[in-house]
């Protein structure tokens, strides 16, 4: 008993390190300066070396076709994801940017009822309404700074329908293999992704590297790219997928500070109250999911009992 509770203090602080990594993450990106086709690029091939050099080191191969090939779709939409995140993070607030894709939730869980059979009840979803209503507090009432643009809205909403893609299609790819293998796997072909993105529509912006974005990229790379998909990992074991999520709802908001520390960001009051009803809407829904499986997963034992 004493060993699964330090094993579940530890999964908990591993968690509280991811969440604080990915929160930082559009911040790095802002603090940058540096065109967003370029840092998406560098910052995946920077992640793919890594990766593999993991893959390497603890199993002690190397990438096949095997590996590869049912990674692809997931890949190209992690690509895209990346790309597509970046350029809306630079042309928009922080705020509307973490609180649109915190959305994810309302696209993933009923793709997936139907995707993978599963039952969710529509009253889980209803939730949603709540933080779709926190959402257009937020966006409608952005500081008169010039920094907020619908266009960038825009992006992260394409964003988020890939980000969307890559978790249901990522998900039976992650069954069965290591982290290093599923990593290593997909970050090659993103690389390749925001390469071709680059080439096609930024072909200058790819070279358009200082000193300064150098450090930026590399601390993308290593903090959210490496560390916090490890860390992730780790509390899966012992953490509840149920306690994970729930956590994570907390992320947009840590953005947004890190965005007035940093970046010198400006909220107003009425959009902490559209922030709080996003998180609010966002916590209802995964509470709820959590428990119409695990009604049916009691079902499904009883029914096995029979």
């Amino acid at each position: 008993m004493k060993a699964r509770l330090e094993g579940r203090a530890l999964g908990l602080a591993a968690l509280a390190v991811v969440i604080l990594l990915f929160s930082l993450g559009s911040t790095l990106v802002k603090l940058a300066h540096t065109p967003s086709v370029a840092i998406a690029f560098w910052r995946m091939l920077l992640c793919s070396l890594i990766w593999i050099g993991i893959l390497r080191v603890s199993e002690r191969r190397w990438l096949t076709w095997a590996d590869i090939r049912p990674a692809l779709l997931p890949g190209i939409a992690f690509g895209l994801n990346i790309v597509l995140f970046f350029t809306g993070v630079t042309k928009t607030t922080i705020a509307s940017a973490e609180f649109t894709g915190a959305l994810t939730p309302l696209i993933v869980v009923p793709l997936g009822a139907i995707m993978f059979h599963e039952k969710v009840r529509l009253a889980a979803l209803s939730f949603g309404l709540i933080g779709l209503a926190g959402l257009a507090i937020v966006l409608f009432n952005a500081p008169p700074t010039g920094e907020f643009s619908w266009g960038g809205v825009a992006w992260i909403a394409c964003a988020l329908v890939m980000w969307s893609t890559y978790l249901l299609t990522s998900r039976t790819l992650r069954q069965g293999r290591s982290v290093a293998v599923v990593m290593a796997s997909i970050t090659p072909i993103a690389t390749a992704i925001t390469l071709v993105v680059g080439l096609a529509f930024a072909r200058e912006d790819l070279t358009a590297i200082t000193w300064r974005s150098v450090v930026f990229i590399t601390l993308l790379a290593v903090l959210t790219g490496t560390i916090a998909h490890g860390l992730m990992v780790f509390a899966q074991h012992s953490v509840p997928i149920g306690v994970i999520s729930m956590l994570q709802v907390s992320q947009p908001g840590l953005s947004v500070l890190w965005s007035v520390l940093f970046l010198s960001s400006s909220v107003r009051p009425i959009q902490l109250v559209g922030m709080a009803m996003v998180i609010l809407g966002l916590t209802l829904v995964t509470v709820a999911t959590q428990r119409s499986g695990q009604r049916a997963t009691q079902r499904a034992a009883q029914h096995a009992e029979v």
